[in-house]
């Protein structure tokens, strides 16, 4: 089936931000005294909502005081680590050879919106995007519903969309959504371990490019009959 439209993801995706995703949430849980985390605990039980995810982590229901001590830490260090953080360096080039087929592409994340496009490393790009959806304050913690206004904002087919991302949950959503999915699994930081990839059965792709040249061969594949 052709697509016509990618429905991109943010963080760990288009904005190179998983070491501080990850190291974010290490600090988070020593601070608060709990389990240490590890980068292989963090890819087999990386889900949404955040507080599952931190149950997860924990091995157990943590309190709803101990979530918003966790909330706390992570915000703060991770706020420290962002203003290091950049663009993926494929990222322009992908969006800009995206453009240049003739195709639309929106950004959404679970992101704050109004923190979201006020990022300088958003700015760079911002214009490559029909759409741009971060959260806000009245919204769940969950991508599916996320997903789903975004989807009705957009003049396009679901059926000729395609989303991208680097977890779980952005596949979970997608199939939610009844739209097809591919998960972005760079090599050198996976925020997803191996085995759960493997779990999802969707096409994978390793690089940004990667993901462009994938998504057009399907359209190619659709108009010749294949």
């Amino acid at each position: 089936m052709r697509i016509d439209h990618v429905v991109w993801d943010w963080n760990g995706t288009l904005f190179d931000d998983g070491d501080a995703l990850v190291r974010a949430t290490v600090d988070a849980f020593a601070r608060s005294g709990l389990t240490e985390v590890t980068l292989t605990a963090y890819q087999q039980h990386f889900t949404r909502p955040i507080s599952e995810f931190y149950n997860r982590l924990a091995g157990r229901v943590l309190t709803a005081a101990e979530q918003l001590v966790l909330d706390r830490h992570f915000h703060d260090s991770y706020t420290a680590f962002l203003a290091r953080a950049a663009v993926h360096p494929q990222a322009a080039a992908a969006l800009a050879a995206w453009q240049d087929a003739g195709r639309t592409q929106s950004l959404l994340s679970m992101f704050p919106h109004d923190r979201l496009v006020a990022l300088a490393q958003f700015t760079d790009i911002a214009h490559f995007f029909s759409h741009v959806d971060g959260t806000h304050a009245d919204e769940g913690p969950r991508k599916e519903p996320h997903l789903r206004r975004h989807l009705d904002r957009l003049d396009v087919d679901p059926a000729h969309v395609l989303v991208v991302g680097d977890s779980v949950d952005d596949v979970h959503a997608a199939r939610a959504c009844g739209v097809r999915a591919l998960l972005y699994h760079p090599p050198e930081r996976p925020l997803v371990s191996h085995e759960r990839v493997r779990a999802l059965d969707v096409p994978v792709a390793r690089g940004l490019p990667e993901v462009v040249r994938w998504a057009l061969t399907e359209s190619d594949r659709e108009h010749h009959g294949v």
